[in-house]
């Protein structure tokens, strides 16, 4: 090789080294002067709210009283509802889970089963919602006591099976192997959430007599809706399980092997040891699941207008439903008078989600890159 064809070849490297780092300098302008825009274009729209009287100022109605409004408080407080119950449900089991499958779970299972999980986050919210409006929502509300006694029946199922398996090596020596009590757990579970259906049913039918609604008027003095947070706890917080799940695994995995080896060489269990010794220690990157699970929750749109009935109140019970500031842009908006207070108060509600979910994202951004450099 020549020394000139040399020169061209180091030339034509330098130029596309070139021309690729423009591009990629050009897209990342671009997407900052979109996020900008987007922001301005908000702000220019409800600019005018703050300037208009007080009494008609968040949509409570037109100057000429003939527009409906709309307050922003059930919505944010609808909102805020709606991520708590997805995180009481998704948080607990997404990090059981996470914890079990990188300290417990044998590699070949473990690459096996965690691609299951996370391609649960390809499912559309669109049919999730429609699921647990038209079908879990109704099947909840018939089956009442079934859902009070399915948390105690499961776990009971869970740590009885373990005992037998405990007690009886004879009978259970084949599940004796690493990952294979995994299916043991998976028939508890399901023996569990059966033992709940049928004693449900028999409680129904000894002490219930007047139906769900009546009983709890009566018994508890609430209202139970057929589309409750319960209903979109457990709807949103399976959308949300599989972000949880992969980040949390992720940073369990990344905690340093001394840290467990260490405890196990002191005489520490390996349930000691994952519990208090690597759950503590990936604490930074399960705190960044939670948040990026959560900013997943507060903007969900379609989970919450087909399952949480649409009602702006301000209600923390459980059986009761509630709307978002998603679903009350997304259903409000069609019907509101371009340029009324109500038009703009519901851009204002769109940018408030804007700016809760940048700000938390941001948060967990910064959380994950201090984890890595923790244990880079």
């Amino acid at each position: 090789m020549t020394e000139r064809t040399r020169h061209r070849r180091m030339d034509r490297r330098r130029l596309m080294d070139l021309l690729v780092g423009r591009l990629a300098a050009l897209g990342g302008t671009v997407l900052i002067l979109t996020i900008l825009s987007v922001f301005a274009v908000l702000l220019w729209v409800i600019y005018p709210l703050f300037l208009s009287p007080a009494e008609y100022r968040w949509g409570i109605s037109g100057p000429d009283g003939s527009e409906p409004g709309q307050s922003l408080l059930p919505l944010i407080f609808g909102t805020l509802k709606g991520a708590v119950y997805a995180l009481l449900f998704a948080v607990p089991v997404s990090v059981l889970a996470a914890l079990y499958a990188s300290q417990f779970l044998p590699r070949t299972l473990k690459e096996t089963l965690k691609p299951l999980v996370e391609i649960m986050a390809a499912v559309p919210t669109v049919v999730l919602g429609f699921i647990g409006g038209v079908w879990l929502a109704p099947y909840l509300a018939s089956h009442v006591f079934a859902l009070f006694l399915a948390p105690v029946s499961i776990s009971g199922a869970v740590v009885a099976v373990f005992v037998l398996r405990h007690r009886a090596p004879a009978l259970f020596r084949v599940f004796r192997h690493p990952g294979r009590e995994i299916w043991l757990l998976l028939v508890a579970v399901l023996a569990g959430g059966w033992l709940a259906l049928e004693c449900g049913a028999l409680l129904e039918a000894a002490y219930l007599h007047a139906g769900y609604n009546t009983w709890f008027k009566e018994s508890l003095g609430i209202t139970y809706e057929q589309r409750n947070a319960v209903v979109v706890g457990m709807v949103m917080g399976l959308a949300v399980t599989p972000i949880i799940f992969t980040i949390s695994e992720e940073a369990l995995s990344v905690v340093p092997r001394s840290f467990s080896e260490g405890s196990l060489s002191l005489g520490a269990t390996r349930w000691q040891t994952a519990v208090r010794i690597v759950l503590p220690a990936a604490g930074a990157g399960i705190l960044a699941a939670v948040l990026l699970a959560f900013s997943r929750a507060i903007g969900e749109t379609m989970i919450v207008v087909f399952v949480s009935g649409n009602v702006p109140d301000l209600d923390w019970s459980a059986f009761s439903g509630f709307m978002a500031l998603s679903a009350g842009v997304a259903l409000e908006l069609p019907n509101a008078v371009r340029d009324g207070s109500l038009f703009r108060v519901l851009f204002l509600a769109a940018f408030l989600l804007l700016v809760s979910t940048f700000a938390v994202n941001t948060v967990a951004e910064l959380v994950r890159r201090r984890l890595r450099r923790r244990y880079a």
